[in-house]
């Protein structure tokens, strides 16, 4: 873990360890965001002593906008998000620390039901979070139609609905889905930046 500040707490130092914080990520549960976020919570604030709570949102710009609200309230979010480049810039955030957690496997899942074969590839749709799609043309070659979701978890659950026949998600969601994997690939080296509320607040 790289820490850029040894504390997570604002720079005025107004509020003590012994406060409740909330850790804000993207959901639901069994995204690699809520395993870095738990991985944080375990290897950081609880050996620092700080009281914590994981709260998961639909979208990484709904839990900034939960940590404008507070300095109790921060944001984790994995340098794969396109959008994280926007976060940066905002005077009203601060750049609090940067960690490193890996992703859980990732891979092709399936409804247990469902009969697989590879040439499936050249005419499914597959479901997907935007950020892992390259893992299908570093993997297999092939170039696929994606129907992209929120969330590796949400992927899952399509899957496990009958929405969809194969998604590309993490052993956290296919395991939560009751799916099984066709196809692995690799468990995704990771950064991630937490982000806080910043001293100088912006005006549209």
């Amino acid at each position: 873990m790289i820490i850029l500040d040894n504390s997570i707490q604002t720079k005025s130092n107004a509020y003590s360890i012994s406060k409740l914080i909330t850790v804000n990520t993207l959901g639901p549960e069994g995204t690699s965001s809520e395993y870095a976020a738990k991985n944080f919570i375990s290897n950081f604030t609880l050996l620092q002593g700080v009281n914590s709570k994981l709260s998961l949102h639909d979208t990484f710009e709904s839990c900034i906008e939960k940590t404008l609200q507070s300095p109790l309230e921060y944001t984790i979010v994995p340098h794969a998000y396109d959008g994280i480049k926007h976060f940066y810039m905002r005077p009203d955030l601060q750049l609090l620390q940067i960690f490193r957690c890996d992703t859980p496997m990732y891979g092709l899942a399936v409804r247990p039901d469902f009969e697989y074969t590879d040439d499936m590839l050249d005419t499914a749709v597959i479901v997907s979070h935007p950020s892992p799609i390259n893992l299908i043309k570093y993997f297999t070659r092939k170039d696929v139609t994606f129907d992209l979701v929120n969330s590796t978890s949400a992927a899952a659950k399509k899957v496990k609905d009958g929405l969809s026949d194969i998604a590309l998600t993490n052993e956290l969601a296919r395991q939560k889905y009751g799916l099984q994997f066709v196809k692995t690939f690799k468990s995704i080296p990771m950064s991630w930046s937490l982000f806080g509320k910043g001293e100088i607040e912006y005006e549209n």
